[in-house]
């Protein structure tokens, strides 16, 4: 799933979407969220701090409110976990619902990646709504130059009826068809076969 759409019926009635970010516009529409609320609300991060070259091997989620560019969340991908990281949303539409459709998203593409553990950094109050999935605390705080955060550890919930990627088989006709599909759009829905093919 690479989108959710949720209609809030409180005092906002924002349409919220959250799509993987896979054009140059919406690239630039991710950075652009990034440099307003790290480069133009925090006082001690520059811009070397915050695009550090990571951007280029990440997978970037991005949150539209209306169809106006709200939120970024990035992924890191490593051996056996990846990292959550680089949340921002700006000022005018800072809420739990579009930090929670961003959450939501992003922990179901990594759900659907295979991977099992989601770690991560929370600063200050930003614990509690990490804790709303789960997040528990895995140590003290940490002081970066990014200011004081808090280590923050997810198990990503085992959910195979939804559909996920496995190791292999590798060569069988429908398992090769799952990995050529678009990144996010993964059609789960065709049998695979486990067996390891006979060697020539």
């Amino acid at each position: 799933m690479t989108s959710i759409q949720s209609h809030d019926t409180a005092s906002k009635n924002w349409s919220i979407e959250v799509n993987l970010v896979r054009t140059p516009d919406e690239y630039a529409m991710a950075m652009a969220i990034r440099a307003a609320v790290f480069l133009g609300e925090e006082d001690n991060i520059t811009y070397a701090d915050e695009f550090n070259g990571n951007d280029f091997v990440a997978t970037h989620f991005l949150a539209l409110v209306d169809g106006d560019p709200a939120g970024v969340i990035r992924v890191r991908w490593f051996n056996g976990f990846c990292m959550l990281e680089r949340v921002g949303i700006r000022k005018r539409y800072r809420s739990y619902k579009v930090f929670s459709a961003l959450a939501r998203t992003s922990i179901e593409h990594i759900r659907q990646k295979g991977y099992k553990i989601i770690a991560g950094r929370a600063r200050g109050e930003t614990i509690k709504l990490w804790r709303r999935f789960a997040g528990t605390q895995t140590g003290p705080e940490i002081h970066m130059h990014r200011g004081t955060l808090i280590p923050v550890l997810l198990d990503v919930p085992y959910r195979p009826e939804k559909g996920h990627m496995e190791v292999g088989p590798f060569g069988d006709p429908d398992y090769e068809d799952l990995l050529v599909q678009e990144e996010g759009s993964w059609n789960f829905d065709r049998p695979i076969k486990h067996h390891r093919l006979a060697a020539e």
